[in-house]
């Protein structure tokens, strides 16, 4: 009985030793005080981030180094910091018009050049490791918003050949230092969901291949478990909303080769949340999410998950669109069929890069009920038609701005004609579509075609939908954020 007594106090004692104390939760509530305000859109560019990439030359607890040049000269610098044996990569935006990560990065470079109740942590963290970031790696991308760099190379394809310098600087970076780990910073389409739930993969994740077997050696075995860590924590925020993305091998890529020489590579994809087009919230979970990491890393927290729960991470379905009309009825030749609709708004860069508009598009029609929208309309009962055309033409905009467009969408009039092209610009900031000088245009509704029809309750029009958009006429409720002109 004694004898007993003593392994249960020995395992008492022990236990504290292998406790995961992650401060996910204080990440999360304190991120307000670090994140950068500087940069409050997803369409940052490289002049933008690198006053704040001078700035931290000042602080001593920073390396900025300049590594080279894209191919258009823009500078791609890493940021180091900490003198922990374990050396830690991390590297965003190589597609650049995939910024989420890279406004998260900033937001974590004030947490390290601060000094609060988190000193500790980063004490010992940066007593463990030494971390390398390197945000923007395609400068010239995110100059214009455009996966690509200025050849239309996808850099996520050059691991092998490396023939252009911003792939060339990563491998080099990774050859130098020979990271423990690497983290792929990226962002997803946002219409993809977590498995085959109606929610949004707002966070996926992977530990890429490194072989078409899809073989787990001990490198990609110590990645899974930094995401099974990763999967725990940041379900307290956004349960249900992370995915798994798919680890079919591609040779070409810089995760699946950075496994092949001996890098545990962390993939992380920014995917969708209702409302957050800017991808503020999801910049937000980045930063917890890196941070946990890190400390996982730190820690060696990994070494103790469950590896077998990584495979339980549901893998990405896409099934989502903005957009989900269910149940309309449709007229074709006096017969009348039951169909879904699925909308989707797409993202449209402004001629003057200025910002973006939204192009809505019919992407599917039919039995839809597989599918899942960021909002859902049951439509039973209701019958779907083509919008109208407003059998007056107009010669100015000015005589357009002075119209009641409440009533005009109420009675379904989705397009007005202009007879003169004073307008140069694609998209519109009234809420209806303009048809420019006499423009041949006939309104349908077809597979592909713009998103702008009617829905009509007992012969009176329920919504108005303009380019996507919703306007409700019962309520008169306007949820239409731009139009476009019709050339």
């Amino acid at each position: 009985m004694k004898k007993r007594i003593q392994v249960l106090l020995i395992l008492c004692f022990a236990y504290p030793l292998f406790a995961q104390n992650f401060l996910s939760q204080s990440f999360y509530e304190n991120y307000h005080n670090y994140k950068e305000e500087s940069i409050l859109t997803k369409r940052v560019k490289h002049k933008e981030v690198l006053p704040l990439i001078y700035k931290l030359e000042g602080n001593e607890k920073f390396k900025v180094k300049t590594l080279g040049y894209s191919l258009q000269g823009r500078s791609i610098n890493m940021i180091s910091l900490g003198n922990g044996e374990t050396d830690v990569l991390l590297w965003s935006q190589m597609h650049g018009d995939e910024s989420t990560a890279t406004m998260a990065l900033f937001d974590i470079f004030n947490f390290f050049a601060a000094s609060d109740n988190f000193d500790s942590f980063r004490e010992k963290l940066l007593s463990n490791l030494t971390i390398h970031f390197i945000p923007m790696l395609n400068p010239d991308g995110a100059e214009v918003f455009k996966r690509r760099n200025a050849l239309y190379i996808d850099l996520n394809r050059d691991a092998e050949r490396l023939q252009f310098p911003e792939s060339k600087i990563l491998k080099s970076v990774r050859d130098s230092i020979n990271p423990k780990f690497g983290f792929n910073l990226h962002d997803q389409s946002t219409r993809y969901t977590a498995g085959r739930a109606p929610k949004s993969a707002t966070l996926s994740f992977l530990a890429p291949a490194y072989n078409y077997e899809k073989t787990i050696n001990e490198v990609r075995a110590n990645t899974m478990k930094v995401i099974v860590n990763l999967y725990d924590e940041l379900s307290k925020f956004i349960p249900g909303h992370i995915g798994r993305y798919s680890d079919d091998f591609e040779p070409r890529a810089f995760g699946d080769n950075m496994v092949k020489w001996g890098t545990g590579s962390v993939l992380i994809e920014s995917g969708g949340w209702k409302n957050d087009v800017e991808k503020q919230f999801i910049r937000k979970l980045n930063f917890i999410a890196i941070l946990t990491a890190l400390q996982s890393i730190s820690e060696k927290y990994y070494e103790l998950a469950d590896i077998n729960k990584y495979e339980t991470i549901p893998e990405n379905e896409r099934l989502l669109f903005n957009t989900l009309f269910k149940n309309l009825i449709i007229s074709y030749e006096n017969n009348k069929y039951i169909i879904d609709v699925g909308v989707n708004l797409n993202e449209r860069e402004k001629k003057d890069s200025s910002g973006y508009y939204f192009e809505g598009r019919i992407e599917e029609v039919g039995d839809l009920s597989i599918f899942y929208g960021y909002d859902e309309l049951d439509c039973s009962g209701m019958e779907i038609k083509p919008g109208k055309v407003y059998p007056t033409e107009f010669n100015s905009i000015d005589e357009i701005h002075k119209l009641d467009f409440d009533n005009l969408l109420t009675e379904g009039f989705t397009f007005l004609k202009l007879n003169t092209d004073e307008t140069t610009e694609l998209e519109f900031n009234l809420p209806i579509n303009v048809i420019v000088n006499n423009n041949e245009f006939e309104s349908e509704f077809r597979l592909g075609s713009g998103a702008n029809f009617i829905i009509t309750e007992n012969s009176e029009i329920r919504f108005t939908v303009v380019n996507g958009f919703i306007f409700d006429s019962r309520t008169r409720t306007n949820k239409i954020k731009n139009a476009l002109i019709m050339k």
